[in-house]
């Protein structure tokens, strides 16, 4: 018969047992139920159905918990109760915590493979980060960083795109007297190999830069010594780092010092701190622009400057930019009519223009990939790729501890249940193994810790990097880190403690773990998700190394075999360097030489070109060369000849490359006119076969080939040597120079080397691409690992029943390991079309690529098919390998 009041007192006691209301508070809901009920019996319902009805229009224990939950530390607090509360709350997070350490003791292998797991995963994480947010820090430290840009030239000839981030003399004073909105403006012109003396102290510097005194007013450079104001006004005066004062002048004071610059006095005006790492470009000394004598030049062509504007507070860029037409045409328009040979006006009706815009200073070490950059910079995508790698491994890791954690969540299952029946509700059983997985990830990221401290060396050969360890003295880093330790234990731990708070603790008490079948499922889900990403990254190992085989491999036109390059003979006299050049001959090992203005790989100048009496105008890249240019490298002549002392007319001659004479619609080019237009007139020669004078993200474009001393000097001497006896012919080399410039180095270097590391940024990814990915497949081997001993663990018994039927060891192995196959074959099967994706971009960059072909796929397949077969056959072995007596009876 039913007892209204022991039903009432029932359903008080749970929640009583439960601690989530007051006492008060549970008297007040019992009254307004006993209230209900009774209205309810008046109304005509029995007890029982009256009490049950009640109860639904109250709502059920979850529903009021949830309810009161919202109100129940604002009703601590008026209670003066919350003191006794957070007592009670941190002795259940002691209990917690010692749970959670037997538990860690208990399955110690499965705690050391989490542990491992998550803090490979961190320690790759972590080194990425430090590599994205050093990216990412360039040119920040400027005070007007957000409003200092650089003026890029943009221009289009007879179809020919250009673009590079230089201007013309004029420009920084016609931004300045025209624009409202700028503050400030200052050019820029670097030289390197300069040669800088002060009494005995004698040096070849490469960060030399000219700049106008309004350079400091648009960029941070701070003074130790002297006064920016006044620093760069006058003629022949330079600033030096304090690196440099240091190594030239030591104890000395080296204000109003006068020292020898590429062959000038230059009079030391101060000294600044050293440029900070995270710049797009380094000096050591600055000279005023002014000493230049082309620094007053009026004329809008030649284009060889750099130049920073500073824009006032509140001013957009895009206000300049859409007056920048209107001063092409005001004050640029007469040189490029002279230049283009056609006036402004039929320059812009047959399609071509020329503007310039600014570029954000803060973009330059990612956005910018010009080729008069004046460093190498980095490139946003390496970032973005990179990030995506530390997600991914970070991702690979807690997929390990989920998979790892609801495998053995049949050990846990009567634990849940005896603390459900013991009282305890979801929200307590969630808290406990979040804080478990938390703790885990604590002890993860002390290892992890001392794994990038371990590795950071190595990574910074890998990434080109100077990372150092400063990071860890920051009191924002420790906050960072722990915050972030703390959502990947919560986001690693989630699934796991939501599952295992969710059992019914009948039927786990009874052996009835529900859902099996579904566990497994995902976790062959994860498993598959995290081989999956394995092959990816291998993939795009496999398919950059590929390509970089390929570049440095192909036929490039030239041979760059056993070709040094000797530096700045610009430095010798004119009448002394052919005399040179033939002392280099004597030795019997140099079969070749040849001065020029610069080598292949190296940066070109570039005129505008058209064919006599045509209005379309090319802006092509040329060399200066002398007649054994072409025998030296290996060049092919298709048609007429080489340029040649015996011909005088020579100096008005020029060489074209093949792509040249297609642009020109010339069938026979040989004794055509060539002209720049307004300037000179050319007589072509001959015809050089095409080659790759740039690197292979560039198709070939036309080059024109100049006699030296026409449109530029020697800079560089390439000798072809034997391959015989390399450090003798070098010596020959190095005493031959001395003797003909005595006091300078001699400094040189080998063409193929040059060349090659052109795709260093290339190298250094897929050599990066290639530890991530190894650091992936450990991960999830590591897991695949816990896995596997578990099936095993769970199959026990089977495999002693197997094993006294009859079962052979290869048989178990095969038994236990074929499902793990399995799931290596479905993530091959996803990753191939993903990984063939990625890979076409990623190597878009290049003209001429590799085809992305199946054999790279393949390796990737079964590279990670064998790692994983080894990894599951570890415990496959073990576990057929078993005494089957002992495993009958085992529980």
């Amino acid at each position: 018969m039913f007892d209204l009041e022991k039903a009432i007192a029932s359903w008080r006691r749970s929640f009583r047992y439960r601690r989530v209301f007051f006492e008060d508070d549970l008297e007040e809901l019992e009254r307004h139920l006993r209230d209900h009920i009774a209205w309810l019996v008046e109304q005509g319902a029995s007890e029982k159905d009256a009490f049950h009805k009640a109860l639904l229009s109250v709502g059920d224990h979850a529903l009021m918990e949830a309810e009161y939950q919202k109100v129940f530390w604002a009703k601590l607090k008026h209670k003066r109760r919350f003191l006794r509360e957070m007592i009670s709350e941190g002795a259940m997070l002691k209990n917690y915590f010692k749970i959670s350490l037997r538990n860690l003791k208990k399955h110690k292998g499965y705690s050391l493979i989490n542990v491992t797991g998550l803090a490979v995963g961190l320690a790759g994480c972590i080194l990425i980060m430090l590599f994205v947010l050093d990216e990412l820090r360039y040119d920040q430290h400027h005070d007007k960083a957000d409003r200092i840009y650089r003026v890029v030239f943009e221009a289009r000839f007879a179809g020919d795109e250009l673009t590079d981030p230089i201007s013309p003399a004029p420009m920084a004073r016609a931004m300045l007297e025209i624009f409202p909105e700028v503050e400030a403006a200052a050019r820029l012109e670097q030289r390197s190999n300069a040669p800088v003396e002060y009494k005995d102290h004698r040096f070849r510097e490469d960060r030399l830069f000219y700049a106008d005194s309004s350079l400091f007013d648009v960029l941070t450079i701070p003074f130790v010594r002297g006064q920016a104001e006044t620093a760069l006004v006058e003629p022949n005066t330079v600033v030096l780092t304090e690196t440099m004062a240091q190594k030239y002048f030591g104890s000395e004071d080296p204000l109003d010092k006068v020292m020898s610059i590429r062959g000038y006095d230059y009079r030391v005006t101060g000294v600044v701190v050293d440029p900070p790492a995270h710049t797009h470009f380094h000096y050591d000394f600055i000279a005023s622009f002014i000493t230049l004598p082309y620094s007053e030049n009026t004329r809008w062509f030649p284009i060889n400057y750099y130049t920073y504007v500073a824009l006032q507070l509140g001013a957009r860029p895009e206000a300049i930019e859409a007056k920048i037409p209107e001063l092409v045409r005001t004050h640029i328009g007469a040189d490029l009519e002279e230049v283009s040979g056609v006036s402004y006006e039929e320059f812009l009706k047959r399609g071509d223009y020329l503007t310039y815009y600014l570029q954000p200073v803060a973009d330059i070490h990612l956005r910018s990939h010009f080729k008069t950059e004046i460093e190498p910079n980095g490139d946003i995508t390496y970032v973005y790729l990179f990030t995506v790698i530390a997600f991914l491994l970070l991702l690979i890791a807690c997929v390990n501890f989920m998979n790892l954690a609801t495998a053995r969540s049949a050990n846990r299952a009567r634990e849940v249940g005896m603390r459900k029946v013991l009282g305890s509700y979801r929200r307590q059983l969630v808290q406990q193994f979040l804080g478990e997985s938390v703790m885990l990830t604590m002890l993860a990221l002390v290892l992890a810790l001392g794994l990038v401290v371990l590795f950071l060396p190595l990574f910074n050969d890998l990434a080109g990097k100077s990372l150092d360890l400063g990071f860890l003295h920051e009191g924002w880093f420790w906050l960072g880190i722990v915050a972030f330790a703390v959502v990947v234990g919560l986001m690693a731990g989630s699934y796991p403690a939501f599952f295992l708070a969710s059992f019914r603790p009948a039927a786990v008490l009874k052996g009835k773990a529900a859902g099996s079948a579904r566990r497994s499922g995902l976790r062959n889900g994860l498993v598959v998700f995290q081989f999956a990403v394995s092959i990816i990254l291998i993939v795009g190992t496999l398919g950059v190394r590929n390509q970089l085989a390929y570049v440095q491999t192909a036929r490039l036109g030239f041979d760059k075999e056993h070709v040094v390059v000797i530096q700045r003979i610009q430095d010798l006299p004119d009448a002394r360097r052919e005399t040179f050049k033939q002392a280099l001959l004597q030795h019997a090992n140099v079969t070749h030489a040849s001065a020029s203005l610069v080598m292949p790989g190296g940066e070109s100048g570039s005129n505008v070109y058209r064919r006599v009496g045509d209005e379309r105008s090319f802006a092509w890249r040329f060399f200066s060369i002398d007649g054994d240019y072409v025998e030296t490298l290996g060049l092919e002549l298709v048609a007429g000849r080489d340029f040649a002392p015996e011909f005088t007319a020579d100096s008005a001659a020029v060489l074209l490359n093949e792509t040249a004479v297609k642009a020109l619609g010339w069938d026979d080019p040989v004794g055509q006119i060539l002209e720049e237009p307004g300037w000179r007139q050319f007589t072509v020669i001959g015809v050089v076969k095409d080659f790759h004078y740039e690197t292979m993200h560039s198709e070939i474009a036309p080059l024109v080939f100049h006699p030296l001393g026409v449109t530029g000097d020697a800079r560089v001497l390439a000798a072809r040597i034997r391959p015989d006896d390399i450090p003798a012919t070098l010596a020959h080399l190095k005493t031959q120079w001395e003797a003909f410039a005595p006091g300078d180095p001699f400094t040189y270097t080998f063409l193929d080397q040059d060349f090659d590391s052109l795709y260093r940024a290339e190298q250094r990814t897929g050599v990066t691409f290639g530890v991530f990915a190894m650091l992936a497949i450990l991960v999830a081997c590591l897991g695949l690992f816990g896995l596997a001993a578990f099936v095993a663990e769970q199959r026990t018994k089977e495999i002693g029943v197997r094993k006294v039927l009859g079962a052979s060891v290869g048989g178990i192995i095969l038994l236990l390991s074929r499902g793990f196959l399995k799931l290596v074959g479905i993530a091959f099967v996803l990753a191939a079309p993903v990984a063939y994706f990625a890979m076409d971009r990623l190597l878009q960059d290049f003209a001429y690529r590799v085809e992305i072909s199946w054999p790279i796929f393949l390796m990737a397949g079964l590279a990670v098919l064998g790692i994983a077969l080894l990894t599951v056959s570890y415990q496959a072995v073990r576990a057929a390998l078993a005494d089957p007596v002992k495993a009958l009876r085992y529980e």
